[in-house]
């Protein structure tokens, strides 16, 4: 893989007029590791962290363009937008996209001009995600991508079908895995553990299992804690909603999340 110069900012997409604080988290937390913030938005939000950079999502795509998903587990969701999004954007604009979800825990130091994250789906090991990736203005991987958008009925598409689902198959079908790192340098917690071990809502006996599970069951341990390798932690945005968090709500001081808001001055 070819070395290219760092690019210092990261670029992402908010769409309404507020931000939770799971946002301003994500964004303060790569602000504070030192990377520019670009942030794409339609509305004018109140309370974007001091030094993002604000662009214009209409300059990538018609704010009258937006849609969300109609049915199934992401109903009322713009992910589905903003999954057509990034590609238009980093395909113009090239370097990182972050969702929004992201949180910054180390400065993006790869030099690598592809990048590609995955997560720990159990039986499936690692998986390829969206979530976050790097990639050249123009590469061929972005023609690919667009050429299957162009084939889906965007409306009533299940969710990730221009999503991870099509990374996956971009990423096989171009011969691109080597370009896509462990999940424990992203996503180094799944999805499923969310709940409870980013927001600490277990009991006390889940917890004391947890201490002990390295000893005990080391084979159930992927997607289960931040490693050595691990640049950034994905909230998954759509478990939050999904299982009714509150992205507001003050949770245990010991979870990851309160420790993280705390370092990073989210109040």
């Amino acid at each position: 893989m070819e070395n290219i110069l760092v690019p210092k900012h990261v670029q992402s997409l908010w769409i309404g007029e507020q931000l939770s604080n799971v946002e301003k988290l994500c964004i303060q937390s790569f602000l504070d590791h030192g990377h520019e913030f670009h942030l794409y938005t339609y509305q004018d939000i109140k309370n974007i962290p001091s030094g993002t950079k604000i662009f214009d999502a209409n300059e990538i795509m018609k704010e009258e363009s937006i849609f969300r998903y109609k049915d199934g587990w992401a109903k009322g969701s713009v992910s589905g937008f903003a999954d057509v999004f990034r590609l238009l954007l980093i395909k113009n604009r090239g370097g990182w996209w972050v969702d929004m979800d992201i949180i910054c825990l180390k400065y993006l130091d790869l030099t690598s001009d592809l990048i590609f994250c995955t997560s720990n789906e159990g039986e499936y090991g690692s998986v390829v995600n969206n979530c976050i990736f790097k990639a050249p203005v123009n590469h061929f991987f972005f023609d690919y991508c667009l050429d299957k958008i162009d084939q889906i009925d965007l409306i009533n598409m299940d969710f990730g079908l221009a999503g991870p689902f099509l990374f996956q198959e971009a990423i096989k079908d171009l011969k691109l895995r080597e370009n896509a790192l462990e999940y424990d340098f992203f996503n180094p917690i799944n999805w499923k553990n969310v709940g409870e071990l980013i927001l600490e809502d277990r009991s006390a006996l889940s917890k004391y299992k947890e201490l002990v599970r390295p000893i005990f069951k080391p084979q159930t341990m992927p997607g289960r804690r931040i490693t050595k390798n691990s640049y950034t932690l994905h909230l998954w945005n759509e478990v939050w909603k999904n299982y009714h968090y509150d992205k507001n709500k003050r949770y245990p001081t010991s979870s990851i999340f309160e420790k993280l808001k705390k370092k990073h001055g989210i109040k």
